[in-house]
């Protein structure tokens, strides 16, 4: 398992390393965003779009 924690401004950086990540890699990745505790969090949606695994909010 392998965690990676970014600001709000860290979307592209999440991408960026999500694009390289191979679909067979058989690693578990954490992703975490520190955001506003009251926006909602588009992170899934926006990285289930560059991602060849699954991506879910847990």
């Amino acid at each position: 398992m392998t965690g990676i924690g970014a600001s709000a401004g860290g979307l592209e950086a999440f991408r960026q390393f999500i694009e390289t990540i191979p679909y067979d890699s058989e690693m578990a990745y954490v992703i975490v965003q520190h955001l506003h505790p009251l926006h909602d969090t588009m992170l899934t949606e926006l990285l289930s779009r560059v991602t060849k695994g699954f991506c879910c909010i847990c």
